[in-house]
């Protein structure tokens, strides 16, 4: 098992080497075939709130983002050029204000796709970036690239997020092909209740050592503070280059609602993070 085909949605130069890195890193490693996706937004998406609840035209930052296609179209190529793996650039017009909706039909037949963060700094992040929608809706794993930061490489020390369950079970083995290449993979068990005792779930490291991969099992107790915090202070603990991990939530009305835990850590990543729904 491998990752032969990975999309990577493209919408910002700003970002684009930071995205593309981490993609390309795993490209190598799995002579994977690359394709980074650029969506060309719709005039008519250029609406956006303000701090006082306004409606805000912005046509000159939409119109902005439609001319750097050749700028992120340049540097896909340039960062592309001998390396040891097949790529190819598409640039598509969104054939609604919907620009999820074009990004999922190129995604579903992926591999692995690969989003940013959304980034709070960026007043187009909100229509141009939808890592929650391809995290719910392809039915991929997606690697999510927080929008600070730098990642050269991923995978080489790795933390799954464990809660038995269908979610969890799903980001585990969608990530074996990363597991299998790590040099060190930590199974995080938290616990939350009263019992700070948590049951060892052998299981999962006896599965993955049939794969060839031996994890070290850690439990955890989120005292006075979240279960994403914990996260976040464990994968720093373990210097992690990569968070594993289901992701708890469902759609409403066009609206993403995600578990407790899985939105602290989409909204407070540190490191990449391959989510499984």
């Amino acid at each position: 098992m491998s990752y032969k085909t990975i999309l990577v949605h493209l919408n910002r130069a700003a970002r684009c080497r930071a995205v593309l890195e981490p993609t390309l890193d795993l490209a190598r490693k799995h002579s994977s075939h690359v394709i980074g996706l650029y969506v060309r937004p719709r005039l008519q998406a250029a609406v956006a709130v303000d701090s006082l609840g306004n409606a805000v035209v912005l046509e000159d930052e939409i119109a902005a983002a439609r001319d750097n296609e050749q700028e992120l179209a340049a540097a896909f190529a340039d960062l592309t050029t001998k390396q040891p793996f097949a790529a190819s650039w598409r640039a598509i017009d969104a054939q609604t204000l919907d620009l999820g909706r074009s990004m999922l039909e190129h995604g579903f037949a992926a591999d692995l796709i690969v989003a940013s963060q959304n980034d709070p700094d960026w007043n187009l992040s909100s229509q141009l970036d939808f890592p929650e929608r391809l995290i719910l809706e392809s039915g991929r794993p997606v690697l999510t690239i927080p929008y600070v930061g730098a990642y050269p490489e991923v995978g080489k020390t790795v933390v799954v997020a464990w809660k038995p369950g269908r979610e969890a079970a799903r980001a585990v083995f969608n990530a074996l092909p990363i597991l299998k290449a790590a040099t060190v993979v930590y199974i995080l068990q938290i616990s939350t209740g009263r019992d700070h005792t948590i049951r060892r779930d052998d299981n999962l490291t006896a599965a993955l050592a049939l794969h060839g991969v031996k994890a070290e099992l850690h439990s955890s107790y989120a005292a006075d503070q979240s279960v994403g915090n914990e996260i976040l202070s464990r994968l720093a603990d373990f210097s992690a280059d990569l968070l594993v991990m289901g992701a708890y939530g469902h759609t409403r009305l066009r609206e993403y609602v995600f578990g407790g835990t899985t939105r602290d850590i989409v909204k407070q990543m540190t490191v990449p993070t391959l989510f499984s729904h």
